[in-house]
């Protein structure tokens, strides 16, 4: 599955506080997310020793676009969001990724993110997937062990409103931006 690839490059590319490539994600307020992942058995939780790169989502999120160059300027960035005005999005279909771990998340529909995602793919960046598919992850978890979770948030839709943007940049910095929010 392409996606999971996708995920899996963004993973490997890290390097101490740093990533080869760049990304931009929509940040929500979320508490929900907590009261799904406490019945997420412990056990079943995917994690490596001292990687916070797994585990269960502490910032839930949608990633714009991953894979902008180094030259990208956080000011390019945010011009771009500011001519988009971001409503709801529903968080809905729980499914997985499958690789060697399962990626439990949802899938979010909301009405500027293809648009947002088209815009910032005018500037330069390195992304073998052309498929835009946004989702909010909720955890890694054990190989196998995510089909149940799935099955226990099957018809569970959450619509909730972004609250900012952060471009994280490959050198590790990450800049906020504020966002259009309608």
């Amino acid at each position: 599955m392409k996606h999971v690839k996708m995920f899996e490059d963004f993973i490997l590319e890290k390097t101490s506080d740093s990533y080869s490539r760049g990304c931009v994600m929509l940040y929500f307020d979320f508490p929900e997310m907590t009261d799904i992942q406490r019945e997420i058995d412990p056990a079943d939780i995917y994690e490596e020793e001292g990687d916070r790169t797994f585990g269960l989502e502490d910032e839930p999120h949608v990633t714009l676009l991953y894979g902008l160059d180094k030259e990208v300027t956080s000011k390019q960035v945010k011009d771009i969001l500011d001519g988009f005005t971001f409503g709801k999005c529903k968080f809905h279909n729980a499914s997985l990724f499958e690789n060697e771990y399962d990626v439990l998340k949802f899938d979010v529909d909301g009405d500027s993110l293809h648009k947002a995602n088209k815009a910032l793919c005018e500037l330069p960046y390195k992304n073998d997937y052309p498929d835009y598919h946004p989702h909010a992850t909720i955890g890694y978890l054990k190989k196998g062990a995510g089909k149940k979770y799935c099955d226990k948030l099957k018809g569970q839709e959450h619509l909730l409103s972004p609250t900012y943007a952060v471009f994280s940049q490959p050198d590790g910095t990450k800049n906020k931006i504020n966002i259009n929010i309608a």
